[in-house]
């Protein structure tokens, strides 16, 4: 019986797959069983996964082949949706394509969770893969105007050791528990949003298990090395595009009505900012477009906005169901 489900969702990512998998295949902990989610990839992938892992002494491996790039979160959702048909999965890890995993990573991971029956979630030290003494991400941490951010990124990862409370769990490489998930899934198995497609949706879910009174704990213990952004990129319009539209998709959503107030005047503000960064060449504001003309953005952040409006009833109906239905769970 498998108790651990790890799902892997990849688009066109087959240069990161032997790194991911080797790693799986070397945990201490063997209890898990694989579910390969195909984004549609045109390089190869799902043959590269069936030539070298299917035989070997890889705990099992299922692999779903989607017809186009449904987004990491229609993914991760048909992964998770087939895992918990498994009466016996009582964790599910979100694992991104272009990871790797000290062989102790589901181990320290199972065992953190182990020790806090009270948590949703569980927060492995992610560390950048090309400067492995930097912290990629030690989870979620949230500005005053909304905005989530990699809390440490970049940070010396010595700095951090102490396995404590934290905000959330980032998607790059969290456990979660079946019995947040179940509680705190939008309908339709909507364990992630998919109508943030990709981006934020990892931000939607925490703030859900906390307002479902479900914790969550960073396990420093647990390490995974991460490339980042590497199926993504590092720098596109269709990142700042998605980054900009899920995060009012994400606070309408979640947050009571006077605090969506306040955190939107901040966000005013940050939008100030921006515009005067964008224009006076700020690194920090422009590495998500960076080498694309000011227009460019401007453009593609109206769009964004245009988006939101375009799905403001629909974001009323799920604040209505997540206020009712997961607001008055009780972990």
């Amino acid at each position: 019986m498998k108790n651990i489900a790890v799902i892997v969702v990849n688009w066109n990512g087959k240069k990161y797959l032997k790194d991911c998998f080797d790693s799986l295949q070397n945990q201490t902990y063997k209890n898990f069983k694989v579910f390969f989610v195909d984004n549609g990839s045109e390089d190869d992938s799902v043959d590269f996964i069936k030539e070298k892992y299917l035989e070997t002494n890889l705990p099992s491996v299922d692999i779903f082949q989607l017809k186009k790039n449904t987004g990491f979160c229609f993914g991760y959702n048909t992964g998770i949706k087939k895992a918990l048909e498994d009466e016996d999965t009582k964790y599910v890890v979100v694992l991104n394509n272009d990871t790797k995993l000290d062989e102790k990573y589901i181990e320290e991971l199972r065992s953190c969770a182990e020790r806090h029956p009270e948590a949703g979630s569980i927060q492995p030290k992610v560390l950048k893969y090309f400067e492995k003494n930097k912290v990629d991400c030690a989870g979620i941490r949230i500005a005053r105007d909304g905005t989530a951010h990699n809390r440490g990124y970049s940070k010396d990862e010595k700095e951090y050791k102490e396995e404590k409370e934290i905000f959330g769990a980032n998607g790059t490489a969290s456990l979660f528990t079946r019995r947040a998930l179940e509680k705190t899934a939008l309908p339709g198995h909507n364990y992630f949003d998919n109508d943030h497609f990709v981006f934020y949706e990892d931000v939607d879910l925490a703030w859900r298990m906390k307002n479902a009174g479900f914790k969550t704990y960073f396990c420093p213990d647990a390490l995974a090395y991460h490339v980042h952004s590497g199926t993504a990129g590092k720098a596109s319009l269709m990142k700042a595009y998605y980054l900009h539209r899920n995060y009012f998709f994400t606070v309408f959503k979640n947050y009571p009505c006077g605090k969506l107030a306040k955190t939107l005047f901040w966000r005013f503000l940050s939008y100030l900012r921006l515009v005067a960064n964008v224009f006076g060449k700020k690194k920090r504001e422009t590495e998500f477009v960076k080498g694309q003309s000011k227009i460019k953005v401007v453009l593609v952040i109206l769009k964004a906005w245009g988006s939101v409006v375009w799905n403001l009833p629909s974001l009323a109906k799920k604040r209505k169901f997540i206020r009712r239905n997961i607001h008055e769970i009780q972990a």
